[in-house]
């Protein structure tokens, strides 16, 4: 085969991937504004009805109405269930490689942990460096961040999200990709996972944590991805949140500064004294800059990209 045909043979299997992506987000999108308009119009219904109607609506309760989301993830999971069939999933989403172990579940989630450490130091810049510009992400960083004000943001953040993602991104994303082989699968999953954030907050963290998730999903299943995915978000995000707002405000960022940064020390220790093992890892596989190029040139990836960063800036803005 040519190089040219190569190289249209590999795009057009990578575009699928981006265009794929880009449908669930439509999806997502279009659910959400429906969920959030039933519940504006269910209010102001509830209003007119008593008798105490004023016009207005509880905008705090529409951004927490997380029904959208969830319609989204039953529809997702249907069409890829239709799409590609039990075997699919058994075979690919559902495989297991090795077994997990406690030693090296630790170690992952204090990785995990660093890389939260990681992202408040990224944060902080990044709010220094707009600040020079009269902007903020403080008002971003509220609305991403902390516990669940409502049930169904509960249900969708702390427990379904990272059953979907993993599916989605570690199941669908990695599994398309790893023929092309196992470190181009990882990181590529990982860019996509990074990137369909959508926010200058979550999409570097949400990468370096890609990369995490995806060697769990290579080298043990995609249902350890799924276990530590929501241990970050029903535990780490979500319950540590609802504990330290509980506590005076010293108390409860001592005790964050201390849970996080002895797991962030864990992890430099990890890897120092993992380094050799790190360094035979990356070196066991080469990537393919082949696969790299169509990869970034696919019209699938490029339209998923433009879309995400027009949403970063917008929320920058907004």
């Amino acid at each position: 085969m040519e190089e040219k045909q190569i190289n249209k043979w590999l795009r057009r299997r990578f575009t699928a991937v981006g265009w794929t992506l880009i449908v669930y987000y439509i999806i997502m999108n279009i659910l959400t504004v429906l969920a959030m308009a039933l519940d504006a119009a269910r209010q102001m219904l509830g209003t007119f009805m008593s008798g105490r109607y004023d016009g207005g609506v509880d905008l705090d309760a529409i951004a927490g109405n997380a029904w959208g989301y969830i319609l989204t993830i039953a529809v997702g999971l249907v069409i890829l269930y239709a799409w590609k069939g039990w075997d699919y999933w058994k075979t690919e989403i559902l495989a297991k490689e090795r077994n997990m172990t406690p030693a090296v579940f630790f170690s992952l989630l204090s990785l995990f942990m660093g890389a939260q450490m990681v992202n408040s130091l990224w944060i902080g810049l990044l709010e220094l460096i707009l600040n020079q510009f009269g902007l903020s992400v403080m008002a971003t960083l509220e609305s991403v961040s902390g516990a669940s004000d409502t049930f169904s943001m509960f249900l969708y953040s702390a427990l379904l999200a990272p059953i979907a993602e993993e599916i989605l991104f570690r199941g669908y994303v990695l599994r398309t990709l790893r023929p092309f082989g196992k470190r181009f699968a990882i990181f590529g999953s990982a860019f996509l996972f990074g990137l369909f954030h959508g926010n200058l907050l979550q999409t570097p963290y949400a990468f370096l944590v890609g990369l995490l998730l995806g060697y769990v999903a290579v080298e043990y299943s995609v249902l350890w991805a799924m276990a530590l995915h929501m241990f970050n978000n029903l535990v780490l995000a979500d319950l540590l949140s609802r504990l330290t707002e509980r506590l005076p405000e010293m108390v409860g960022t001592s005790l964050n500064l201390l849970l996080f940064g002895s797991f962030a020390l864990a992890s430099l220790v990890i890897l120092i004294t993992k380094r050799n093992q790190i360094r035979a890892y990356r070196q066991s596989e080469w990537m393919d800059r082949r696969c790299l190029k169509c990869f970034f040139s696919c019209s699938g990836v490029i339209v998923l990209t433009v879309i995400m960063v027009i949403n970063m800036a917008l929320l920058l803005f907004l």
